[in-house]
């Protein structure tokens, strides 16, 4: 008979052993994530458009504050420039207040006569993003509801479009925030802590997450292909105009 000390020994290393195999050895939130769905385009970038104009949120809730609707503009941009899909250039809001008396405008409302024409003399850009902020949740478990709209600038056609939820509540949602969050932190500690708590972090992978499955370029722009479309004029300076 095993000695009754040796018993308990055995015993703990047993449950030991057990609770290490239960760890999954392909890493923390290993599993399905997040992938936009509600989106609708091309197969392929269309080689015409090499520089974007990227217009201020609007803010289709009438509630948020200016903090908050600048950091989501700060995201948006973010976002895209990690995209590579084309040269992107933002136009501030004191930009479109001198050109269009307002800071920014809604994808789905009636533009100002000549908007889209002028927007492409100025910026020299082929197309124009929207973004809609059509709902916010900046409490846990956080929500954020937008809508993007890239346009021809000639035409007026929609040449892509996304029109998505991203709750942090959903199981897949909060899965990808964190692994984005550890991806893309060269931190010490786990930076996925808090990230489905702080709506900035949170916006950061939302945005990230839609502009990923933007349709992919045949040509990737160089960065001597971006100098040579340098625009003549600086779009945020208002003297610009005159």
């Amino acid at each position: 008979m095993i000695p009754r000390p040796f018993r308990c020994l055995s015993l703990a290393l047993v449950l030991l052993l057990g609770a290490c195999s239960s760890v999954d050895p392909r890493g923390p939130d290993h599993g399905p994530v997040y992938t936009p769905r509600n989106v609708r385009g091309p197969e392929v970038w269309p080689e015409s458009v090499r520089r974007v104009a990227v217009l201020p949120a609007y803010d289709a809730t009438n509630r948020l504050t200016a903090e908050f609707i600048n950091g989501y503009d700060s995201s948006w941009r973010r976002a895209l420039d990690h995209s590579q899909r084309a040269e992107f250039i933002s136009l501030s809001r004191s930009t479109m207040t001198t050109w269009f008396t307002r800071t920014s405008f809604s994808s789905s409302d009636p533009l100002p006569f000549g908007m889209l024409g002028r927007i492409g003399r100025e910026t020299s850009a082929q197309a124009v993003l929207f973004l809609d902020i059509t709902h916010c949740s900046p409490y846990p478990p956080l929500t954020l509801s937008y809508r993007a709209r890239l346009v021809d600038l000639k035409s007026g056609d929609i040449i892509w479009m996304a029109d998505e939820i991203v709750d942090a509540a959903d199981a897949e949602t909060s899965r990808g925030a964190r692994r984005f969050a550890r991806e893309n932190s060269s931190q010490p500690g786990d930076a996925a802590y808090g990230v489905v708590q702080s709506p900035t972090r949170f916006a950061d992978y939302a945005f990230q997450a839609v502009t990923a499955v933007l349709p992919p370029r045949t040509n990737p722009i160089s960065d001597d292909n971006k100098n040579k479309l340098a625009p003549k004029k600086n779009p945020n300076r208002a003297d610009n105009n005159k």
